[in-house]
């Protein structure tokens, strides 16, 4: 059979499914008698839950605010993270190239670069 036959429309599928619903076997009583055992053995064994009383945090504002980001060192990740956005923001990243040069203390910075020169995207353009 070819998928590009238009003469069976899909009937020897639907003939398939069709006798595969219609021989549905049914779980005998025994099976099922052993899986609600299993289930209720199962469940028997689970505790309620023990709701647990977490204590407010002793101190000031600092020390809510550390438990909420997960101690000290989440909060100072998150000053530093804070501090460098709002460095770069100030500072624009068209200065980041500068500072990084005089770090590396390479002589070009990231602005003077020039990757593709005028003349090659001209020559580029016409092919």
């Amino acid at each position: 059979m070819v998928m590009t036959d238009k003469d069976l429309n899909g009937t020897v599928l639907d003939d398939f499914l069709a006798a595969a619903r219609a021989d549905m076997p049914e779980p005998s009583d025994a099976f099922l008698a052993r899986a609600l055992a299993d289930a209720e053995a199962v469940q028997a064994g689970f505790q309620a839950a023990i709701p647990v009383s977490r204590a407010a945090p002793r101190g000031g504002f600092l020390s809510g605010l550390s438990a909420v980001f997960g101690g000290w060192a989440g909060l100072s990740g998150m000053a530093t993270a804070t501090i460098a956005g709002l460095w770069i923001g100030f500072a624009g990243a068209d200065q980041l190239g500068t500072v990084a040069a005089s770090y590396i203390g390479g002589t070009d910075t990231l602005g003077t670069v020039n990757l593709l020169p005028d003349g090659d995207f001209f020559a580029l353009a016409a092919e």
